[in-house]
């Protein structure tokens, strides 16, 4: 948005500069306000199009595990019981998955989690919210 605010700005300058004769006084009161409106009222046009174009866009559907890639179930070996300060938490361990050729990546980031235990900070997603998006546990990984 701002790239095209820019170039209008840049377009009606040049406007400004190409069609106006030279004064020796340049620009009173009047002509900057004028000036100052006009680019304010293209910066709101400019804004009302972005917004009315984001509008017509059709929304990305996220992927869901259930579209036929091997990411659907989840190996039940890489749930650990950690504990912490708070008690004792589940959590399906970042690395453990990596090595069963699960990519991390493209599980939802929202169930990614850590927790702080006293032998340090453990990476993770948590199994509940995995099961919200679709995700199951396999026992038999």
């Amino acid at each position: 948005m701002f790239k095209s605010v820019i170039a209008g700005i840049t377009a009606l300058s040049l406007t400004f500069a190409t069609a106006m004769p030279a004064q020796a006084n340049g620009f009173d009161r009047d002509d900057v306000g004028k000036i100052i409106i006009g680019i304010a009222a293209l910066a709101a046009l400019n804004a009302a199009i972005e917004n009315n174009r984001r509008d017509r866009q059709q929304p990305e559907t996220p992927q869901h595990p259930t579209s036929g890639n091997n990411q659907q179930s989840l190996p039940q070996s890489c749930m650990e019981r950690i504990d912490t300060r708070y008690g004792e938490h589940r959590m399906l361990m970042r690395r453990c998955l990596q090595r069963n050729d699960i990519r991390v990546r493209d599980l939802p980031n929202r169930c990614e989690v850590r927790l702080f235990t006293d032998d340090g900070p453990r990476n993770g997603f948590d199994p509940a919210c995995l099961r919200q998006a679709g995700y199951r546990i396999d026992r038999r990984h």
